[in-house]
């Protein structure tokens, strides 16, 4: 898949309705009745870390209700349950968007590497045949001035 046809996606699916915020998922809770009969609601609960603090400097994570959502053929449970839906497929597609970009970046990282070795080499080339015609030149001198002698 291409990185233009992920951010299509992407944005197809945020166009889709309400896309569940991150961290946050549906939890359950079971009421029974004196009658016997159980029911089961809905929530949406949220994971949050609260401020480290001198006393607890490494808190743990805490759960906390956004939404109550009700019962299981409710509008509102029904809603969320595609919503967390999205955000889950947005989530692996922009993971995918990010290797994608990664890989495009190392490519184009190394593609320059290449060419500044070929400068390096070329330059390297130049310096020692310079210095090969200095040590021919020094040498001439040198034959020049012990004939003087």
């Amino acid at each position: 898949m291409s990185q233009t046809a992920i951010k299509a996606r992407i944005h197809q699916l945020k166009a889709q309705g309400k896309v569940a915020p991150p961290n946050t998922w549906i939890g359950t809770t079971s009421i029974t009745k004196k009658n016997g009969k159980r029911y089961t609601y809905y929530r949406l609960m949220k994971a949050y870390y609260p401020p480290a603090t001198k006393d607890n400097p490494n808190p743990t994570r805490k759960t906390k209700m956004v939404q109550y959502l009700g019962s299981k053929e409710s509008t509102a449970y029904q809603e969320m349950k595609e919503a967390i839906k999205r955000r889950n497929e947005i989530q692996e597609l922009e993971r995918k968007l990010y290797k994608l970009e990664k890989q495009v970046s190392v490519a184009s990282t190394q593609k320059g590497q290449r060419n500044k070795q070929a400068t390096l080499t070329t330059l390297v080339t130049e310096l020692v045949a310079q210095v090969q015609g200095l040590v021919e030149e020094i040498t001439w001198i040198k034959r020049q001035f012990m004939g003087q002698l």
